[in-house]
């Protein structure tokens, strides 16, 4: 079916993006169309594809609608929208399992029951995701048997992935901790499972971090800092809220605080969660900063 041209595409280019990554909107896609415009294909090709090809990257599409046309319609256009933008990624050479893509209808159309060029859009955050190391590049360099102790560290969350079914959430979360006194760190692997609340995506990802100062009551080695933790998280974008709490450390030692607020990196999703699980330490070596 035919529909009359809106005119031009619109792409808007939101600055509060994560470092190397893109946030925009491609927006007047023509009334009741999911077809893409010539400006819409040229952001795509020529701004965001540069950014994640040939990288750990993901690509997160929502799609939207106009109040016009009834609820149950406008959410199938929105979600038709989007996987447009998904297929012309993909015929690009992008991998489809890399992005995740919905649609909302018209739920962010706001008052303006009209038609609405600016409504009639995908939203799009398009970002490499921060090498989370598995394991050790080479084989790892065992602490000096004297095992250097401190009571001043600094600690960085690498990345996470948070996801559930309903109100069962699992994180996987890797932290980079570091004992600046004597040059050496360890790099941890959490998982849990717990109970939270995600919005619009069942998968949430949080980017690489600042350092945080950490401090315990007791001298401790870097990879003394394994075993039962909890962790617990909310917000979403540049507004979080993270706490870890390591319940395993050595006796008669904690951190200071015992739940320890963490910076992390920018988040795509929404929602609020808490976990209990086990922090595993996946290798420890020299280490002289970044």
């Amino acid at each position: 079916m035919a529909h009359a041209s809106s005119g031009s595409g619109h792409v808007v280019v939101n600055p509060g993006a994560p470092s190397g990554g893109i946030r925009a909107v491609l927006s007047n896609f023509d009334v009741d169309s999911d077809h893409l415009k010539a400006e819409h294909t040229a952001f795509l090709s020529k701004r965001v594809l540069p950014l994640i090809s040939g990288k750990s990257s993901r690509v997160w599409l929502r799609g939207e609608a106009s109040h016009t046309g009834s609820a149950a319609h406008n959410l199938e256009l929105s979600n038709h929208r989007a996987a447009k933008v998904a297929d012309y990624l993909v015929s690009l050479g992008y991998p489809r399992s890399n992005i995740v893509s919905e649609g909302v209808g018209d739920s962010l159309a706001g008052p303006r029951r009209a038609e609405n060029a600016e409504a009639r859009a995908v939203s799009i955050l398009a970002s490499a995701l921060a090498t989370i190391p598995t394991r050790p590049p080479a084989p790892p360099i065992p602490i000096p048997v004297t095992r250097p102790r401190n009571t001043h560290f600094k600690i960085q969350a690498l990345g996470s992935i948070s996801g559930g079914l309903g109100p069962a959430q699992i994180d996987n979360v890797y932290f980079h901790i570091w004992d600046v006194t004597n040059s050496v760190s360890g790099i941890y692997h959490y998982e849990g499972g717990g109970f939270g609340k995600g919005f619009k995506l069942s998968v949430s990802c949080t980017l690489k971090g600042p350092w945080n100062d950490m401090t315990t009551t007791g001298p401790m080695s870097v990879d003394e800092f394994g075993g039962a933790a909890r962790w617990t998280s909310g917000g979403a974008a540049f507004w979080t809220w993270n706490y870890l709490n390591l319940m395993a450390l050595p006796r008669r030692i904690a951190t200071a605080p015992r739940s320890m607020s963490l910076q992390t990196g920018f988040t795509v999703g929404l929602g609020v969660g808490s976990s209990v699980g086990a922090l595993i330490l996946l290798s420890a070596g020299p280490f002289s900063g970044p």
